[in-house]
């Protein structure tokens, strides 16, 4: 079974690229008739331009966002990274704690943090990228990739809006899957689902259910559509033109891969180990810094990875039946303030890490949060981004 694992990570992480030049690497897929279609990786942006460093500018609402995170820094232990934008202009960037609680190394603004379910967007992105080259289509059912598939009638487009109605591989596999030393692939994923057929909860369709499941089925037609590993497809389509230097994909027992990244903590800041659904990908996977993110929320506006139109479309709600201001697109969660401005956001967790990325597309604003430690500093965040636009709280309570 081949492995969706970065076999080079080390050799991508830990040599800089100053400027990036236009990537030679070539790649071949099918069509549905059997044709075979050669894909040129995206213009790379150089680094020089776009995504030099920026300078950190002080606003009025730089004191708010100080406030804040030095409040939850001191009151209930917040540990992580932090950066901040307002008018596409860098206006906080600050480091709270330690990436190694036992040596206290304190974290620096290149620290690097496994993003969890904010890993989505990536995924979605991809399979934007493989949508606009007709490689397949929103419409096109799990079963057109995986035959065996033992559910039917449940497309892309449900995967991408979660309303598969797909059962948690989290829970299942601790049933079915027995090797837990060693780690469980996607494809190993989608053979247990085939042979063990697990519970669905609901038919195809009928309503929103936010799973894991899905996003790890859409990384595995990623890597089945385009003929190259999953990772391989994010590094030299996504993170490179992005100048997203810094990330990676991949789990924590490979070999020098701890070196590369900050733990996961537990409340009592006790390391948190390696667990076998870690080399699950789609759903998390992807390791990066705030400095990266930064440049992944730029690229988002140009079309250096996908059209205008086809983002936007991303970013509409998927699900007209779910009530209230919140809902869901392609790997974005999707909101209103008071004053009806959509904000564009995923939380995350995994293993000890808490992740937070919102964008702001109207003002050119974004808040990314990367936190190494378990707490219930996440929990405030709520309060937090109302604030921040000087609008009213809204009492319901992000979903992170």
């Amino acid at each position: 079974m081949r492995r969706c694992i970065n076999s080079n990570i080390n050799r991508i992480l830990l040599t800089p690229v100053v400027c990036l030049v236009a990537l030679a690497l070539l790649f071949a897929c099918s069509d549905k008739k059997g044709k075979r279609i050669v894909i040129k990786p995206q213009a790379v942006a150089k680094e020089d331009s776009v995504f030099k460093q920026e300078q950190v500018y002080v606003t009025a609402r730089t004191n708010i966002v100080d406030s804040f995170f030095t409040s939850i820094n001191k009151n209930h232990g917040f540990n992580g990274a932090v950066l901040v934008t307002d008018s596409s202009k860098i206006i906080y960037k600050k480091t709270f704690g330690y990436a190694d609680f036992s040596t206290k190394e304190p974290l620096t603004e290149l620290s690097i943090f496994q993003l969890a379910s904010v890993s989505k967007q990536f995924t979605a992105v991809a399979i934007m990228m493989l949508y606009e080259r007709g490689l397949l289509s929103y419409n096109d059912e799990v079963t057109d990739f995986f035959p065996d598939f033992p559910y039917k009638g449940i497309n892309v487009r449900m995967l991408l809006t979660h309303r598969s109605g797909l059962p948690n591989y989290t829970y299942f596999c601790e049933e079915y899957y027995t090797n837990k030393n060693v780690a469980l692939t996607n494809f190993e994923l989608i053979d247990l689902m085939v042979k063990h057929k697990p519970l669905v909860y609901f038919p195809p369709n009928r309503k929103f259910n936010y799973c894991n499941t899905n996003y790890c089925i859409l990384a595995a037609i990623v890597e089945k559509v385009s003929q190259t590993p999953f990772a391989d497809f994010i590094t030299n389509h996504i993170f490179k033109p992005s100048g997203m230097n810094h990330s990676f994909i991949g789990f924590t027992n490979q070999p020098g891969f701890a070196k590369l990244i900050v733990n996961g903590y537990d409340e009592n800041n006790k390391p948190i180990k390696w667990d076998y659904m870690d080399g699950i990908l789609g759903d998390k996977g992807v390791y990066s810094c705030i400095d990266d993110l930064n440049r992944w929320d730029k690229i988002l506006y140009t079309s250096t990875l996908v059209k205008e139109s086809t983002l936007k479309e991303a970013m509409q709600p998927g699900s007209k039946d779910m009530i209230g201001s919140r809902n869901y697109g392609f790997g974005w969660r999707i909101k209103f303030l008071e004053d009806k401005t959509p904000l564009y956001y995923h939380g995350g967790w995994w293993k000890g890490y808490n992740t937070y990325f919102m964008r702001n597309p109207k003002e050119h604003s974004s808040i990314i949060i990367l936190s190494n430690k378990v707490n219930w500093s996440f929990n405030e965040i709520t309060s937090f981004i109302p604030q921040f636009y000087n609008q009213k709280s809204d009492s319901k309570g992000d979903p992170i």
